[in-house]
């Protein structure tokens, strides 16, 4: 739980997220009574993705929304992409859900017929079961997955 001195200070925080911080992933959420404090319950994420290979024709709020709207829900754009300062990738906050699959292309079909390829950068990868379909493990460490018990073979004497 963060306090913070006033509300304008709250909002600032919450609405720039989710922060990386010394490579911790850190998505805060507004208190609300009774909430989950269990991350197990967490069916959606936002993260922060590098869209590269962006044409110049999609690089305003509606057309990188496009975009990342095959990623999941797209939340809000960083500063340098909003006001065209660095053109090499646009920096676009998601909300994605842990079914998503992370894909690493987006085939982006253009108005004249033809089709780019988008480039997907997550600078954070979430762990996500597709078993539970929540972000807190991931397939391997499932408490739902089947696992395969180790028996030792018999000693064959000649």
């Amino acid at each position: 739980m963060i306090k913070f001195e006033n509300g304008q200070a709250r909002y600032w925080v919450l609405d720039n997220g989710p922060w990386d911080v010394w490579g911790y992933h850190i998505a805060l959420r507004p208190w609300k009574k009774d909430m989950s404090l269990e991350l197990g319950e967490c069916k959606s994420m936002s993260v922060w993705v590098r869209l590269k290979n962006v044409p110049v024709q999609y690089w305003n709020t509606v057309g990188l929304s496009y975009i990342a709207s095959v990623l999941g829900k797209p939340l809000h754009m960083d500063a340098n992409t909003t006001q065209r300062y660095a053109l090499m990738f646009a920096h676009v906050c998601v909300d994605m859900l842990a079914t998503s699959t992370f894909p690493e292309s987006i085939i982006l079909d253009l108005e004249d017929g033809s089709t780019t390829l988008v480039g997907v950068e997550y600078p954070w990868r979430l762990y996500a079961c597709t078993l539970c379909k929540v972000f807190d493990h991931s397939n391997r460490l499932c408490p739902k997955a089947t696992r395969r018990e180790w028996l030792p073979r018999p000693l064959l004497l000649a």
